[in-house]
């Protein structure tokens, strides 16, 4: 008897207890959505930073794994990432710049126009390298013109112009605008890889991604205001670099072909042999030099 008098009481004590804890706990989980709910509402700072950290972490992500994808040639692919890091992240340039690219390859030259456009508006920093996408998408389109105005605005920005000179000189022989290709090939040679065209051009690359930083500026123009000095750096690397440049070598090939056109025998021979001391085994330079001696000789 006094064992089942002592057992019911202790079970509704429990059921009691229970029954409050669950009460707590879902006052508890009500209490925070509410809180949860109100802070969401004021968006304080440290929560948009939190939140604006992991948006640009994901869309970082999408954006590699485009990069990935473009590097393999699976254009289709690359771009589907690309446009979902744009989507978490709508300023981003890097992604836009790269989904262009993807476009262009899959020769969807409208919609990369309209974004290679887009950056020139939106992203100053790389604005020498837009002209220079859009050139190259207006040279695959036939459009010519327009190709010759961008690799012109890109060389103007550019802090290496060396190639937009170059392929602007290329467009120049198509249209055999043979006075138009050697001065732009001479900008080419210029603005070749020299200790100091490297340099300068790195300060300059530097200017671009700093236009909102004035400390930087100052820095900067101090340092393109004054002359380099020899003496700190390996020069002999330099030189040895532009000897064995192959690009170099087509540039005074392609110049050499223009002041033949140009019936200038003695600059065009004195180009085709600095194009063969740099590439000795270039086919091409070999056979414009073989035929510029015929020229001569008839």
């Amino acid at each position: 008897m006094s064992s089942s008098s002592s057992t019911t009481p202790a079970k509704k004590n429990f059921r009691k207890s229970e029954d409050k804890y669950i009460r707590f706990s879902l006052l508890v989980i009500w209490s925070l959505l509410i809180l949860f709910g109100f802070i969401s509402l004021i968006q304080p700072g440290w929560l948009v930073d939190i939140s604006l950290s992991g948006k640009i972490s994901e869309a970082s992500d999408y954006k590699t794994a485009g990069d990935i994808l473009l590097k393999k040639g699976n254009y289709n692919a690359a771009a589907a990432q690309y446009i979902k890091a744009i989507k978490i992240q709508p300023d981003f340039n890097d992604a836009y710049g790269n989904l262009g690219i993807s476009y262009t390859q899959l020769k969807r030259y409208d919609d990369a126009i309209k974004i290679f456009n887009y950056l020139l508006k939106n992203d100053a920093k790389n604005i020498y390298n837009n002209y220079y996408n859009l050139a190259e998408i207006y040279k695959q389109q036939g459009n010519i013109d327009a190709a010759i105005e961008c690799y012109h605005k890109s060389a103007e920005t550019n802090p290496h112009p060396i190639y937009s000179y170059q392929y602007l000189g290329e467009l120049y022989l198509k249209l055999q605008n043979w006075n138009m290709a050697i001065e732009t090939f001479k900008l080419a040679l210029a603005n070749k890889l020299t200790m100091e065209n490297s340099y300068y051009g790195m300060l300059k690359s530097v200017e671009l991604s700093s236009r909102d930083k004035p400390e930087i500026l100052n820095a900067i123009n101090l340092f393109l205001k004054s002359s380099i000095e020899p003496g700190h750096y390996d020069k002999a690397i330099f030189e040895l670099a532009l000897k064995r440049d192959r690009e170099i070598a087509k540039t005074h090939n392609f110049l050499g072909y223009a002041f033949s056109m140009e019936n200038n025998f003695r600059e065009a021979e004195k180009n085709y042999l600095m194009a063969l001391n740099i590439w000795p085994d270039f086919v091409e330079a070999k056979q414009n030099f073989k035929d510029l001696n015929n020229r001569i000789k008839s």
